[in-house]
């Protein structure tokens, strides 16, 4: 009797090995993903956030302005701030300006005069927004800066680490090489414009006079309102920019002067003195190798129909003058002529010269060498005895 193996039930099938790696697989997809995704958001929350412990984060700020009885109040719509700002005695901190829209960045600035608005930041599409007389004079890396002017904010602090941009304009109180500028105006919100958010950030609050500079700009009113807006405000039809508004002033005038030098060049080297002259050939080319260089190229591209068609025109060229009709003569009165000349059937006549085209490589090798003995019992007739395809 021949023993016989027990079969093995332990062993898993193949599919189940696959659906089990497959599961596995998309589990880890999916939670590489959401990493992903929670990294970002924190991440994007992490700049300026009242709520934010790590470097850039500004949670260190907000504590201070509670223990000082100035509680942050962290708001996300321009609506909300305005609400809460039109009774006055507030200070609304702007961390992001160019997330807001022209209308939204106006109505800011038209608070009553009991009100100080803070822009970190902002950039000159904002100022142009604002539509006031401020703009950018330059830019800076951050740096340890002294105050260099008369605002009690700025001299109580003294040297702080600021930086971006730096601010110039009529009726300015600047700061600090103008990376801190105050605009005071009569019956409407006190405006600061502050070149970078670095003061109020943890990592460098307790550095210098930061701690008393941001406290200084913040504390001056009994609320503090953090407009954290992270992602852009939709933009109203009537306030969309087009390309050339993004464009700096001067790339409209550069494009028109290298179209202008363009043309000049243009016809600079398109200029016609007389007739052009005819030189001869730096080299010779035999005319075996551009027939063999054409035929690799419709080789190559699987051009057989266009092959046959320059074979035929080839070979028409060649027959007409001696047949005595044009380019424009009806084919049959052609197929008739070519006949009765060199003595071949009309219709064979009319299948090679305008029936279908070959559909493969000896198909058309064929028609090839039938055009060619065409054109030689064409050219040099021979008597119907000795016989012709039929």
């Amino acid at each position: 009797m021949i023993p016989t193996a027990a079969p093995v039930t332990g062993a898993r099938s193949p599919w189940r090995f696959r659906v089990i790696l497959t599961v596995v697989l998309l589990a880890l997809v999916t939670l590489a993903v959401w990493l992903l995704v929670s990294t970002q958001s924190s991440s994007e929350r992490a700049a300026l956030d009242p709520d934010a412990a790590n470097p850039g984060g500004t949670r260190a700020l907000s504590v201070l302005l509670g223990d000082d009885d100035r509680p942050v109040t962290e708001l996300t719509t321009t609506d909300d701030a305005m609400k809460r700002a039109a009774a006055g005695n507030v200070t609304v901190v702007v961390p992001f300006p160019y997330n807001l829209g022209g209308a939204s960045l106006r109505r800011l600035a038209e608070l009553p005069d009991t009100v100080r608005v803070v822009f970190v930041q902002a950039d000159p599409f904002a100022l142009d927004d604002l539509e006031l007389d401020v703009r950018i004079d330059s830019a800076g890396v951050t740096e340890t800066r002294e105050p260099d002017c008369s605002l009690p904010e700025a001299t109580s602090a003294g040297s702080a680490d600021i930086g971006g941009y730096s601010y110039t304009g009529e009726g300015l109180t600047r700061c600090y090489d103008g990376h801190l500028a105050v605009l005071d105006r009569p019956a409407r919100a006190e405006l600061v414009f502050l070149g970078s958010g670095d003061p109020f950030t943890n990592k460098v609050l307790a550095e210098h006079g930061n701690a008393a500079l941001s406290l200084g700009l913040l504390n001056a009113h009994a609320d503090v309102i953090w407009l954290q807006r992270v992602s852009p405000e939709p933009i109203a039809k009537a306030e969309a920019r087009s390309l050339s508004d993004l464009l700096p002033r001067w790339i409209p005038t550069a494009l028109w002067m290298l179209a202008a030098a363009g043309l000049l060049a243009a016809f600079w080297r398109g200029r016609r003195l007389s007739a052009p002259v005819a030189e001869p050939l730096p080299v010779i080319v035999r005319s075996t190798e551009t027939v063999e260089g054409r035929a690799r190229l419709y080789r190559r591209a699987r051009a057989r129909p266009e092959a046959a068609e320059a074979l035929r025109g080839a070979a028409l060229a060649r027959l007409r003058p001696v047949l005595g009709v044009n380019a424009h003569s009806d084919p049959r009165e052609i197929c008739e002529a070519i006949a009765e000349r060199s003595g071949w059937p009309a219709a064979a006549v009319g299948q090679h010269l305008y029936g279908p085209p070959p559909t493969d490589d000896h198909g058309l090798v064929v028609h090839a060498d039938a055009l060619d003995a065409l054109t030689a019992a064409v050219l040099t007739p021979k008597p119907h005895s000795e016989g012709q395809p039929s």
